[in-house]
């Protein structure tokens, strides 16, 4: 099949992916799905357009606000141009993202079908699509790694700052890519191209509002823990600044593995970091395994387990307002993320193992389970 009709092809399948998502969430039509991008239409800052950071708060990065507020200033105060406004941001990004993942799947000749399994007709894709800033942050990370192994390490550079301005998340990859480049200079002068616009738009938002730093950036680091499978060692919330710190002693742990282990190519080191840290956070809400999946289709490697892991995840949005209190443990979304981090922690071993040129077999995957469990014993 010709690339321009597979380009073609992939576009219209995109689309009404996209449409769906869109559907489902769209706030006029009778048993719609909650999104965040409605529920930040109740908020002030977006009925009565209100510049963010400014006029009034926003937990999100800045460029995420400039998106917010891009799409109040359309919507004027009325829902439905304002949703019309902020779907369209992420049906480009989405867009951009796929686009990009094609491309670099067919400069790899990686199987073409991986594009459609992770990224179009994928159960999380739909349902959290047209949802948060995810997609737009996937879009900048993806792009930024393009261009990172092309060489172009300025605008790769700039790219992962834009990404880092929707969400913070993909700074743990900047170790990583790091150690791609030759010396010191070519590392610093990609530390600067990151960090200089994340400094110049934060520092200029903040001696306009002195609360930036406490409305943005602590304002999760207040929250409690919401769809992490540890919620079962700290079912009290009484316990849950304890949980705090063993998310970030675990978390800790395993990127250092990573960091540590020299295994895998960038695509599979990145996919492998993300999902510790996935894993590992205190807050893993469903939207967040976008993250991953423009990864696992460049791995290029299909595991069954993907799919209990995709029945779990699209699972805990359509079960949370079946109960009281969804936060806690045993409720059904709580459930749905547990068994979402088992999958995901299998699939994540499965690629590590992988990736090392070992095979994952059974044995080798309790292997670091009972390395643990014999290490605290001689304690």
């Amino acid at each position: 099949m010709k690339k321009t009709l597979m380009k073609k092809i992939i576009i219209v399948a995109s689309t009404l992916s996209f449409t769906v998502s869109y559907l489902l969430h769209h706030p006029k039509i009778n048993g719609n799905i909650y999104s965040d991008i409605t529920s930040f239409w109740y908020r002030p800052l977006v009925r009565d357009v209100k510049i963010p950071y400014i006029q009034e708060g926003l937990e999100y990065p800045p460029l995420a606000g400039l998106i917010t507020y891009l799409s109040s200033i359309i919507g004027q105060g009325e829902m439905v141009p304002y949703y019309n406004a902020f779907s369209t941001i992420l049906y480009l990004s989405y867009l951009l993202l796929v686009l990009t993942v094609f491309k670099m799947m067919d400069e790899k000749n990686i199987p073409l079908i991986y594009v459609f399994i992770f990224l179009i007709f994928t159960p999380s894709m739909i349902v959290y699509l047209n949802y948060n800033f995810d997609v737009v942050f996937a879009a900048f990370l993806v792009l930024s790694l393009m261009f990172f192994e092309k060489s172009r390490y300025k605008f790769s550079a700039l790219l992962f700052s834009a990404a880092a301005l929707v969400k913070l998340i993909n700074i743990i990859l900047l170790p990583i890519l790091l150690t791609y480049l030759k010396d010191w200079r070519s590392r610093l002068a990609y530390l600067f191209y990151v960090f200089m616009p994340i400094l110049v738009v934060n520092i200029g938002l903040q001696i306009l509002n002195p609360s930036l730093f406490k409305d943005t950036y602590l304002f999760h680091a207040e929250w409690g823990l919401e769809n992490a499978w540890f919620i079962y060692l700290f079912p009290s919330r009484d316990s849950w600044d304890t949980a705090k710190l063993f998310s970030a002693l675990l978390m800790a742990y395993g990127l250092l593995k990573i960091y540590l282990s020299n295994v895998g190519n960038l695509y599979e080191k990145s996919f492998m970091l993300l999902s510790v840290f996935l894993l590992t956070n205190y807050v893993f809400t469903p939207q967040m395994v976008i993250f991953i999946l423009p990864f696992l289709a460049l791995i290029g490697r299909f595991q069954l387990t993907f799919y209990i892991l995709e029945a779990a995840n699209v699972g805990i949005i359509l079960t949370w307002f079946m109960e009281r209190d969804p936060l806690m443990p045993g409720a059904l979304p709580q459930n749905l993320a547990l068994i979402r981090a088992a999958a995901l922690l299998y699939i994540l071993a499965e690629t590590y193992l992988k990736a090392s040129g070992k095979k994952a077999t059974l044995k080798e995957l309790i292997k670091p389970l009972v390395k643990m469990q014999t290490h605290n014993g001689d304690m």
